[in-house]
């Protein structure tokens, strides 16, 4: 009789727990944010204009699209205006630690030298989420370059970050392979390559 009593009581929390009995409990996990979601929150400037191959070209003949708003990048027509090109990806720790330099400077920067990030074999959304958190947050129009294409076309390590300082004919005039630790020696670099005060 016990033995029976037993066997009821577990055959009816059984089937209390089983795959059949509706539930009317629905958990409530946050979605995660949509891609123009996170293009909205990390407010890029846009993606400046580029032509087409310009004749002093020193940057790849290559066309990246744009992270934020703005048109894709064609990097051999970048010229007019001397350029700052940061390679860099969220995944990586030294990329994120020059990032605060590199916003200050933008921001001093702006209308005298043009800067340009190109997120590089990164996932967009990782990039994009990242970069509303510095501080100062980065503003500094972004590219996507999945495949590391840009390094590859300027016969680079494989390690990022590195900077490229382009003058305003196009032409790469310097390469720094190694992360800014602070503001002081990107001004520095700034005013060195590229003749420009900041």
């Amino acid at each position: 009789m016990r033995v029976n009593c037993l066997l009821v009581v577990v055959v009816a929390l059984l089937a209390g727990c089983s795959s059949s009995s509706p539930s009317s409990f629905t958990p409530d996990f946050p979605k995660p944010p949509s891609y123009e979601q996170l293009v909205a929150k990390a407010a890029l400037d846009p993606c400046p204009a580029s032509t087409a191959t310009h004749p002093h070209k020193s940057l790849p003949d290559l066309t990246l699209p744009c992270l934020g708003h703005g048109p894709a990048v064609h990097l051999s027509g970048l010229a007019g205006t001397p350029t700052v090109v940061n390679i860099w990806g969220s995944w990586c720790g030294p990329c994120q630690a020059e990032t605060r330099y590199l916003a200050s400077v933008y921001a001093a920067a702006k209308g005298k030298v043009r800067f340009l990030g190109v997120d590089t074999e990164d996932d967009p959304k990782s990039a994009l989420d990242f970069a509303p958190h510095v501080s100062p947050p980065m503003r500094y129009p972004q590219v996507v370059d999945k495949d590391k294409k840009l390094l590859i076309g300027l016969n680079l390590p494989s390690a990022v970050p590195t900077t490229v300082f382009v003058d305003a004919s196009g032409r790469v005039v310097h390469i720094t392979h190694a992360p800014y630790r602070n503001s002081t020696s990107l001004r520095a670099d700034i005013h060195r390559y590229l003749g420009v005060t900041v």
